[in-house]
This record gives structure tokens, sequence and C-alpha cells, in this order.
């Protein structure tokens, strides 16, 4: 992974950057111990073979820098993404966001519509919700076993297909110095930042759009995916039956070739 120290003393941006032919930027959500490695390695490799692939770990995640006193949250990381590209000389991408990272998507593409050519979403956040899994998100202190509740009961459909390697890499990240900081300030800070993007707002996002969703999501309900779908003028919709929000690594096979056709068109 590669770091660019961003202008103006921000903090260092590690990233991925693999592949050739047009650009797609990956930006992964904001549970314990997410990276974008971990987020996409599934669809890495396949994603690599025709278009040149940007995934960076946001700031206070991964190998990214996360220090203290910055205003964590989807505002932050926009601007990150735009000074990343702007780095590597990247005029324009087609962006795919995974559940806060789609939210992050979809502010880019409000405030930045000419740097996003495609929108790729997935379990995005329309509406504040409460659950089981939710409150485990905000729970969680970092610690082996609450890793491994964690990954159960948020985000595999089959619990037992969580392995011990997974939870020992999550748990590893999210211990990091200044990740479990970074994560709390994160959630404190949302209530100031707003909903996300209104309906009106939304409806006036001209870039095509994949938006998918786990239809047994514990995190984001699915019908939030559902709706933001009617309300952006050019989107494409999949639910997939009996997953949740772990369906980049459980439904993979059916996914990707989606990704595929939604990037062949909007090359």
């Amino acid at each position: 992974m590669n770091t660019v120290n961003t202008a103006d003393a921000r903090p260092v941006t590690a990233h991925i950057d693999i592949g050739r032919g047009p650009a797609v930027l990956l930006l992964h959500g904001t549970a314990p111990g997410t990276t974008a490695a971990a987020n996409f390695e599934q669809l890495l490799p396949d994603l690599a073979r025709h278009h040149r692939v940007i995934a960076f770990d946001l700031w206070g995640f991964g190998a990214s820098g996360k220090p203290g006193g910055l205003a964590y949250g989807p505002q932050l990381w926009v601007e990150q993404a735009v000074t990343l590209l702007d780095e590597l000389g990247i005029g324009e991408a087609v962006v795919l966001g995974n559940s806060m990272g789609a939210r992050v998507a979809l502010t880019m593409a409000l405030q930045r519509p000419e740097l996003v050519r495609g929108l790729i979403l997935f379990s995005a956040r329309l509406h504040p919700s409460r659950s089981r899994a939710q409150d485990l998100l905000r729970a969680y202190r970092p610690d082996r076993a609450a890793m491994a509740e964690l990954l159960r009961e948020c985000f595999a459909t089959d619990p037992s297909t969580v392995t011990p390697e997974q939870v020992e890499q999550r748990y590893r990240d999210s211990a990091a110095p200044g990740a479990h900081e970074a994560l709390q300030s994160l959630f404190a800070g949302l209530p100031d930042a707003g909903p996300g993007p209104s309906a009106a707002e939304l409806r006036t996002l001209s870039a095509p759009a994949l938006v998918m969703a786990g239809r047994d999501d514990r995190v984001v309900p699915f019908g939030d995916s559902v709706e933001l779908a009617g309300l952006l003028p050019d989107a494409d919709l999949h639910v997939f039956a009996g997953t949740g929000h772990w369906f980049l690594q459980e439904r993979a096979a059916a996914l990707t070739p989606l990704i595929r056709d939604f990037l062949a068109r909007t090359a």
C-alpha cells in the first residue's frame, strides 16, 4: 500500500493503486477495524483487469493517519478523496462506496460532479436507524472477543463463516493507535453532520448509478437502498436475498458481473 502526504499538513493517506484504464475509486465503510484492502479484497483483482483501481484507507482507519482533533466524517473524507485524485492526476472516476463510503460517494458527487463519472453504492443509509447491530458497533471497544461478536452478529449472514484470521486482523486494526478514538469521534459528530443528502439533492444527480443491498442487512435496512434507487434519476437496483451487510464477501460471484457490466457502460 502506497502513502501520500496530502496538502496543508493533512495526515498521510495510505492507498492501493493497481491496474490500467478508466479509474475506479473505492471508499470503504467505517466499522471497527475496516481497511480498504480487507473491504475490497474480493473485487480488486477482477476490477484491475481493465481499470485503474484506487482504494484508500479513510483518515482514522488502516494505515492512513489518525490524528486527534480532526472532524472525522463524510465531509473530511470527501476532501481526502478529492485531494488524492488530484495527487494522482485523475480527472474523473467511477466512485464505489460501501456503507458509510456510499454516503461519502454521494456527497462527493453533489459537491464535485465533474469528478464522478458514475456511482456504485453498497448498503447506503438514508435514514437513522437503531438495531442490536448498531448498538454493538457503537459500544465496541478493542477486544478480540468483542470483534468476533461484532463480525458474527452484525456482518456475516452465517456466523460460522467468520474465521479466526478475520477476527485477529480486524481486531489489530481496530486497536491501532488512534483508531478507536477516531471512530468514537465519528459517532459523536454524526448528529452534527446531519442526515446526509436530501431527497431533493439526490434527484439532481445525473451520474448513472448502480445500487446494491443485502435483504437481511442488520446494519443498514435494505429499504434505504430501494428508496435511494427511486430518487436517483439513472439508477439500477439489485437486492441480494439471504444476504446481510457483508455481501461483498458473501455474494462476490454474483455482484462482480453486475459491476463489470456497469463499468463497461460508463467507460
